[in-house]
């Protein structure tokens, strides 16, 4: 079986491949290439060619950082996963690269639910990393009327909406890059209260341009008596609207402004015509009396049982892999098993 490996300059070709797959997000999206070029990051574009028909997409994202040298490819890569003969070459190609230009390792975490049959990705090295890649999510499906999907919601959620809204609660749903600033202080003052290894504000800045001119992004921000108090970024791509970015000022914690945030957001998502709503990442879920909660202790337990609270379901995704191609990945891997201790994940 011949497979040709070309650099692809198609957008409209990229995306029409990637609305094929069952599972999509927004880090195999054309644009999340390009924020990623646009963050300075030495990205490539592949396609994966049978007598010129297209087959697969590698988006490879070149790192060289302090933690070590890699591959990454970030929910990929996209293709038939049955066809192990196709993976082969694929493998071989991404191990040929990584060594030829002084890689150490080649990291992959394609959209393979946890309990598929695949077995030769399943059996590959697991990365020392926790779950950086939205591996666990909490979706909610949209095909039901929104007092429907009012009705499967916790109770203290559906309380907590109404009160935000009895409080005066205001959503403001914007595209203008000008309320980036609102949404920072916001982010900044949570990640510096929870202690999260946060995304810098170049980083939220440049995601948002990025995504914005194809209108696959949005900012809501909650505001309370004049000052905006709480804000969101959802990302819209493909079938789903995912939760990405978020952040509440302590000192307007008592009023639930987030629950009014997702709820509209929701809304908006079954205006669009959307088919899921997704929470983005949760901890690991135990069986306690007979239904599931949160992974007790685990950083995002609190976030985990705000997520489950609206209905839902878990979606999981197999954990990211591993392939060195060099033994000093053993430093990697001793370093990233560190800091996950360290972390508490």
């Amino acid at each position: 079986m011949k497979v040709d490996f070309k650099k692809l300059k198609s957008k409209d070709n990229w995306e029409k491949f990637i609305s094929k797959q069952k599972y999509t997000s927004p880090f195999q999206s054309w644009n999340w290439a390009t924020f990623e070029k646009n963050m300075g990051r030495n990205f490539e574009r592949v396609g994966v060619f049978k007598k010129d028909k297209l087959v697969g997409l590698l988006p490879i994202n070149k790192i060289s950082a302090l933690r070590g040298k890699y591959l990454h490819l970030r929910h990929g890569p996209v293709f038939d996963f049955e066809d192990k003969e196709l993976w082969m070459k694929i493998i071989s190609y991404l191990k040929k690269k990584a060594c030829s230009n002084g890689y150490w390792f080649i990291r992959i975490s394609p959209l393979i639910k946890k309990k598929s049959g695949i077995k030769y990705i399943k059996d590959l090295r697991k990365s020392p990393m926790h779950d950086v890649d939205a591996e666990i999510t909490w979706v909610l499906n949209l095909d039901k009327s929104e007092k429907e999907i009012l009705k499967q919601m916790r109770k203290n959620t559906r309380y907590y909406i109404r009160k935000a809204e009895r409080d005066g609660v205001e959503i403001i749903r914007t595209k203008d890059r000008r309320y980036l600033k609102d949404f920072w202080r916001i982010y900044k003052e949570t990640f510096e209260r929870q202690k999260w290894h946060a995304y810098t504000r170049e980083y939220i800045q440049k995601e948002f341009e990025t995504f914005i001119k194809d209108d696959m992004i949005e900012l809501y921000l909650a505001r309370f008596k004049g000052k905006f108090i709480a804000g969101s970024l959802i990302v819209y791509y493909m079938n789903q609207a995912i939760y990405h970015h978020s952040g509440t000022l302590s000192k307007y914690r008592k009023i639930p402004a987030s629950y009014l945030i997702q709820w509209e957001a929701i809304r908006e998502a079954k205006k669009r015509g959307l088919s899921i709503y997704n929470f983005w990442g949760i901890s690991p879920l135990v069986n306690k009396d007979g239904r599931l909660t949160a992974e007790k202790g685990h950083p995002w337990e609190g976030l985990t049982f705000f997520k489950m609270g609206f209905g839902g379901k878990a979606r999981e995704f197999i954990h990211a892999r591993d392939i060195p191609v060099s033994p000093i990945y053993y430093l990697t891997r001793f370093y990233e098993s560190m800091e996950r201790w360290r972390r508490g994940y």
